[in-house]
């Protein structure tokens, strides 16, 4: 009984968390050229413009003062080589168009398939700056845990990705500082998490 009200409990959550997403608009665009994995130049109408995809990062090889990341080329590499041959277009999101630093972010889809999710799934990039656009933020966050599961690509090396923040630790004693920063954080969720799913499993049964 208590396992299945567990289950139960997090259908629901996932129901609710990818909903109102299937009506958005999408509006057509050409490639022009990648300017890294997660940033790219595209044609509307005739015009250029840049546009960041939403959700997602991938290291660094063009920020100034920081060292080319591992897996920053393969991700931009690999970005093309999706995009630069399939029909293009992009999708807002329902909470807003641009970022602080107004740039235009967006969900780009190759055909059907989300380029976002892609990139994450494949392990070239890594769910983040979440602020209030996250129409898709439960897909991308499966996508991240499959890649994560599987080791893939950025999470093929270990702390890495900078789980407790943005970005990426690049040094050695960055990664070595994240791996013990994560593992604390995580068996303090577990204890919170297990702690508030038994108490509200011990009303529900109370309500039964």
């Amino acid at each position: 009984m208590k396992i299945f009200t567990k289950v139960l409990l997090i259908i629901l959550a996932a129901v609710v968390m990818t909903g109102g997403t299937a009506d958005a608009k999408r509006y057509d665009v050409t490639f022009d050229r990648a300017i890294d994995g997660d940033t790219l130049s595209v044609k509307q109408n005739g015009r250029k413009k840049t546009v960041r995809l939403l959700l997602v990062d991938t290291p660094e090889s063009k920020k100034p003062n920081t060292p080319v990341q591992p897996y920053s080329l393969e991700a931009a590499k690999y970005t093309e080589s999706l995009v630069k041959t399939c029909d293009l277009s992009i999708e807002h999101d329902s909470k807003g168009r641009y970022d602080r630093y107004k740039r235009e972010l967006v969900y780009l889809y190759c055909g059907d398939d989300m380029v976002n999710e892609m990139l994450v799934r494949k392990g070239y990039a890594r769910v983040g700056y979440i602020y209030q656009q996250k129409d898709h933020l439960y897909e991308l966050q499966e996508a991240e845990r499959y890649a994560k599961q599987k080791k893939l690509k950025i999470w093929s090396l270990e702390g890495y990705v900078n789980e407790d923040g943005e970005g990426f630790n690049t040094t050695t004693e960055e990664r070595e500082k994240e791996v013990d920063i994560v593992e604390k954080i995580r068996a303090a969720l577990y204890r919170i998490v297990d702690a508030a799913l038994d108490t509200l499993i011990k009303e529900i049964e109370k309500r039964l």
